[in-house]
């Protein structure tokens, strides 16, 4: 396993790989310093990635990923993958083509996905459109959505 973290506009960022795919991303806790593993080449593809998509260079991530989580989290978090950059979609539509389940049940697997940006569910937002929760807080999911060109009100 190796993991790295990169400074980014909203924050510290990091990504830790496992074999051959991305297992974890997200937003680190503030007091872990900026550190890397320069000998994995997949965690060095990933870093650089995400600091190609904070500088506008990049618009979706072309990375192996292999997120830990329920069928049904993994179904969500695939359909959530397939959103494009500067896009989004409510709970609720996500909840009704993935077959009419719950909007909660599919808010509940964005809150649990753990390769965070890599799997935007920053681009699902509340009925309205509104806002909706972010597990990496209400800030970082405005300041996401603003780079992609979404502006959500209030």
């Amino acid at each position: 396993m190796a993991e790295a973290r990169v400074e980014t506009p909203i924050g510290r960022f990091h990504v830790t790989v496992r074999a051959d795919a991305v297992v974890a991303a997200g937003w680190a806790p503030s007091g872990d310093a900026a550190s890397g593993d320069g000998d994995d080449m997949l965690l060095a593809l990933a870093l650089g990635q995400v600091e190609d998509y904070f500088a506008g260079r990049r618009r979706q991530f072309d990375l192996p990923i292999a997120p830990h989580g329920t069928p049904f989290q993994r179904k969500v978090w695939r359909r959530i993958a397939a959103i494009p950059f500067g896009a989004f979609e409510t709970y609720g539509s996500l909840a009704r083509t993935l077959g009419g389940v719950a909007a909660q049940a599919v808010g509940q697997a964005c809150g649990r996905n753990p390769v965070g940006l890599l799997v935007p569910c920053h681009r699902v937002l509340a009925a309205g459109p509104k806002l909706g929760g972010y597990g990496g807080s209400e800030t970082v999911k405005r300041w996401l959505l603003s780079h992609e060109g979404i502006e959500v009100p209030g």
